[in-house]
């Protein structure tokens, strides 16, 4: 059975981040280029990491593990690297990158060096209507987990693990919400994931980042555009050492309503959530009617806050407001 067929299930209800042991960075060490599938067959894989020397140990269909050794200017560092992926169906043409297949995992362990660690990257693209995965224009689901433990732990810029997922039904027509070149149609529903977590010499969470975005469109399945009937909903979390500053939001209360409204702050390292919402609906020949909503929430001291609107979707106007600085750029319509 096909290595994807086999964790499809799994990926589907979100638990790539199961698949790899939990895990962190250090600049110059091995990175995930250069692995290929050879020209002529359907799964013998070879490849070296620039500057390395690498010495195969065991090889076969859709597997290679290799000793992977880089001069380090103060001695070598010697890792054994595992390559994983689900064998083509027909011989390749030409060489192919292997983190752009279906399904990939690469994983690099130190065995000799200064310090020691695991690094890997897991990549998977599935159409759930067993379809060509290649054409990226209907049903599909992809998903990325990168882990970094041990001698990558303090790479800049980089989350110990990270975690990316997107699920899009469009029932095959046009290019989903979302996409790169994106026709949408009306019709489509697109949900994209992402999960950055850090950790500390002993595996504890130090800070944790989550995102997601959900796009649920109501209309002809014809018509390549967003539609009149359309729905975004977003959260965004953040809490240990990824909420980097204090702050505060304030949000107008709702006309009609006045238990809704208020301020919520936070000190740099709380855990915060703020949840949007954008919607509109056609009306026919009366126009169309706009629905949006914020709520934002110190998870840490338990202080919650949210308003809504009838005639504006606009995050970072009143009644609502918006922290870029904190929670990343500001949610829309498209």
């Amino acid at each position: 059975m096909k290595i994807r067929n086999t964790i499809k299930g799994l990926a589907l209800v979100g638990a790539t981040a199961a698949l790899l042991p939990l895990g962190s960075a250090v600049a110059g060490g091995p990175g995930f280029d250069s692995i290929v599938v050879n020209s002529g067959s359907t799964g013998d894989i070879s490849g070296c990491p620039a500057t390395a020397t690498c010495t195969p140990l065991i090889s076969g269909e859709g597997f290679l593990q290799q000793e992977v050794v880089f001069d380090s200017g103060a001695g070598n560092e010697t890792f054994v690297q595992t390559v994983i992926i689900d064998p083509l169906s027909s011989a390749a043409t030409a060489n192919v990158d292997v983190t752009t297949l279906p399904f990939s995992d690469i994983t690099f362990i130190q065995m000799a060096g200064t310090s020691n660690g695991i690094k890997g990257l897991q990549t998977l693209t599935d159409d759930p209507l067993n379809t060509n995965p290649a054409d990226t224009s209907g049903n599909l689901f992809t998903g990325t987990t990168e882990l970094l433990i041990g001698t990558w732990a303090e790479e800049t810029g980089k989350e110990n693990l990270n975690v990316v997922q997107s699920f899009r039904d469009n029932g095959g027509t046009g290019t989903a919400i979302g996409a790169t070149g994106a026709t949408q149609t009306e019709d489509d529903f697109v949900n994209t994931f992402s999960m950055g977590v850090n950790l500390d010499a002993v595996g504890g969470v130090t800070g944790r980042r989550m995102d997601m975005e959900q796009d649920v469109g109501m209309s002809n399945a014809t018509v390549t555009s967003p539609g009149d009937d359309f729905q975004r909903f977003v959260i965004r979390q953040r809490s240990g050492d990824v909420l980097t500053a204090g702050g505060s939001l304030s949000l107008t209360p709702a006309v009609g309503s006045p238990t809704t409204g208020g301020t919520v702050s936070w000190a740099a390292a709380d855990d915060m959530m703020v949840a949007w919402i954008g919607q509109r609906v056609g009306l026919g020949g009366l126009g169309s009617s706009t629905f949006g909503f914020e709520s934002v929430n110190n998870v840490t001291d338990g202080n919650v806050v949210s308003t809504f609107s009838t005639s504006s979707t606009d995050v970072t106007a009143s009644p609502f407001a918006w922290d870029a600085a904190n929670f990343g750029a500001a949610p829309s319509m498209p």
